[in-house]
């Protein structure tokens, strides 16, 4: 019971302040019990196949954190993707915040807008219970879809790393996709919640991979030539280049971030990205 308490304090530590009232609950269901649940609704829907030209364009976001005054920056992100004839879809990678009506919010938002949308879960969205709610609401977060263009297929992985580890069973998919779907495709893109190259140290100990993990993760990008990793999580922007893959953060969504930003990836023969600037 006091090994319970000191984890569920440990991850109630998030985003620079203590959530004390995420002691008073249970933990949030293992990632390897989170990630079945995925499979499980995988299996009646099968991978999403995006057409698109040649060279197209997405938009990504993360750690919306949502108020009562329901944001205006992830709403002006859909509408520019929406708006942008080049865009093929967004991402949005996680932290929505407390509450079943913050979930909801954000899913009319994604369910109004033409612009095709993928979402992960991110570690708020797995307190005070909701992991639940975030299921019925979005069903899945460990999958990937495809975009499909006359110069071949790009293929794009979402993952579970809400809790600073992708578990087991996840990590086993994972390789599996990377080595039987993987060569196939023109383009890799790898998205999760937790970024591995922490820009500052405001997350500890919240929700980071462990050494061992990130160069696990570090490794495996590598070898299946993955072009880029996007993540979110510590709402502080940076790009970093390992090994022929570029790892990029992003910044916060939330209103009054004071460096609220959303990147955009123009995808064609490479990947060039750049950062929209929200005020």
């Amino acid at each position: 019971m006091v090994k319970r308490l000191i984890l569920a304090a440990l991850l109630a530590v998030s985003c620079g302040r203590l959530e004390i009232q995420n002691m008073l609950y249970p933990l949030v269901p293992d990632v390897n019990d989170r990630v079945e649940a995925s499979f499980k609704w995988n299996e009646n829907h099968p991978p999403v196949t995006l057409s698109a030209p040649a060279d197209y364009r997405f938009y990504a976001g993360s750690d919306i954190h949502v108020s009562d005054g329901r944001p205006a920056f992830f709403r002006k992100m859909t509408e520019a993707c929406a708006e942008d004839p080049k865009a093929a879809f967004y991402l949005c990678l996680g932290d929505l915040l407390f509450g079943k009506d913050h979930m909801d919010w954000v899913a009319d938002v994604m369910q109004s807008s033409p612009a095709p949308g993928f979402i992960l879960v991110g570690n708020h969205d797995l307190l005070f219970g909701l992991w639940d709610t975030w299921k019925a609401t979005f069903h899945s977060s460990t999958y990937y879809f495809y975009v499909d263009t006359p110069s071949g297929k790009d293929l794009y992985i979402m993952l579970d790393s809400a809790s600073g580890t992708l578990g087991e069973k996840q990590a086993k998919w994972l390789e599996g996709v990377l080595a039987d779907v993987r060569p196939s495709c023109r383009h890799c893109v790898v998205s999760v919640h937790t970024n591995i190259f922490r820009s500052d140290a405001t997350q500890f100990p919240s929700t980071n991979f462990t050494r061992e993990e990130t160069w696990f993760l570090l490794d495996l990008m590598t070898r299946s030539k993955v072009d880029m990793m996007i993540a979110g999580h510590d709402h502080v922007r940076d790009v970093s280049f390992f090994n022929g893959v570029t790892y990029i953060t992003l910044d916060s969504l939330k209103d009054d971030s004071p460096s609220a930003s959303y990147m955009t990836v123009d995808v064609g023969e490479g990947l060039e990205y750049k950062f929209v600037e929200l005020k």
